[in-house]
């Protein structure tokens, strides 16, 4: 590969999802979830607003069951142009939300517009896998992603305090800060449609040739077929499951519990943990490429246990500035996600289409992202409804969940290791 065409495939990749960072900024569950909260309250019943937090916060999850789906409709296609097309469809929810109106009816509106862009996201994580695995070596992969990864969350973070600052100085504003920021990254959206992808027009080819057709069935056939992959799944699912279980009640306790500002929550819960994801970034991309994803992720999950236990003690303990020290630690710990992330399935492909492993991921995600937010939340309601105040101890089921995780992953990564030698 020629590094005038590698650099330029870098370029256009950079474009695009820097732009997008504004867009995507607005609809992570932290900035929703403030929305919905101080937009919606006594409008809704309590947990009815409650429960639509959980569903916010959820969405950027649940929205990988249909994962499946973008793999059949990618089939044969230049997938380029498909991301682009989703992009620019999430850009166009993001605008939409902006004429919502401040009532039960506003809400399913927001939650719709919500869920489609998410689930047009999902489709473009999907997707992206194979062309990322295209365009660039394994050697230099894990620094590619860590460099996108770098200035998109930057963006996304300074986008995040940008939306805090503009809710606590006027909070209709929010509709000139949904309009500005979907016409900001429409154009990076449409720019992605003329990436170059190599050795595209032969794999579209294989695509359209293939007598095997991609169904839900054959993908999660992966798991019975490839053992490794399977533990790599059930290790991720445990650990994901109390990831994305807390964030709701932690959202939902700031508002209640706390004086801290409509910017100081989405700080907490949004835009320190993506400023510090260049913190750390580096460091997971130059463990990911030279270990084994096993071996990566025995030490990556302790990063969320560590962030789990700051949010609890602060919770318990009521000092504040205890939250910000959790979200420094989120912050790194998802700093490494995003790295596994994109490429952790890649250690179990082979000479498999690595668009199948990646359904598979995101699909499993899905099932945790739409069940786990809402144990999270109903968990909570169930507290307070033995007492005002009981919430507080919400997180300590998540905080066990996550760190049992952690112990499967430093199991299997020794059994890996034992295998291997």
């Amino acid at each position: 590969m020629s590094v005038p065409t590698l650099a330029a495939r870098i370029r256009t990749e950079m474009a695009t999802w820097t732009s997008l960072a504004f867009a995507l900024a607005l609809l992570e569950g932290g900035v929703v979830g403030v929305l919905i909260k101080n937009g919606f309250n006594g409008l809704v019943s309590d947990w009815l607003l409650n429960l639509s937090v959980a569903i916010a916060t959820g969405a950027p999850f649940y929205s990988n069951l249909v994962s499946f789906i973008w793999v059949k409709i990618s089939h044969g296609r230049d997938k380029a142009k498909v991301v682009s097309d989703l992009a620019v469809i999430c850009c166009l929810c993001t605008f939409g939300i902006s004429f919502i109106s401040f009532s039960a009816v506003g809400l399913c509106f927001l939650l719709v517009l919500l869920i489609v862009a998410r689930t047009c996201w999902s489709g473009i994580m999907t997707i992206r896998s194979p062309i990322w695995r295209a365009n660039y070596p394994r050697y230099i992969r894990g620094k590619v992603t860590a460099k996108l990864a770098t200035f998109a969350s930057l963006l996304m973070s300074i986008a995040a305090i940008f939306a805090g600052w503009v809710l606590d100085w006027n909070f209709q504003a929010f509709q000139w800060l949904y309009i500005g920021f979907a016409i900001l990254s429409l154009a990076g959206a449409y720019r992605y449609r003329f990436l170059s992808v190599r050795h595209q027009q032969k794999s579209i080819s294989m695509e359209q040739t293939a007598t095997q057709k991609i169904s839900f069935a054959k993908i999660f056939s992966v798991l019975k077929n490839n053992k490794p992959f399977a533990r790599y799944m059930l290790s991720m699912f445990v650990l994901g499951s109390g990831n994305l279980m807390f964030m709701a009640p932690l959202i939902v306790y700031l508002n209640e519990y706390t004086e801290l500002s409509k910017s100081s929550q989405i700080l907490i819960t949004t835009a320190i943990p993506l400023a510090l994801i260049p913190v750390a970034v580096g460091w997971w991309a130059r463990l990911l490429d030279g270990n084994h994803i096993f071996h990566y992720r025995s030490i990556h999950s302790w990063g969320f246990v560590l962030a789990l236990v700051a949010f609890v003690v602060a919770q318990l303990s009521g000092i504040d500035w205890l939250f910000f020290i959790g979200a420094c630690c989120y912050g790194i710990a998802i700093s490494g996600g995003v790295i596994g992330w994109n490429l952790g399935h890649n250690d179990f492909v082979g000479n498999a289409s690595p668009m199948e492993y990646m359904a598979v991921h995101v699909t499993l995600t899905g099932v945790r992202g739409l069940i786990m937010p809402l144990i999270g939340i109903s968990f909570y309601q169930w507290l307070e409804s033995l007492h005002s105040g009981y919430g507080k101890y919400a997180l300590l089921l998540p905080l066990s969940i996550t760190t049992t995780g952690g112990l499967l992953f430093v199991w299997f990564n020794r059994q890996f290791q034992l295998k291997t030698n």
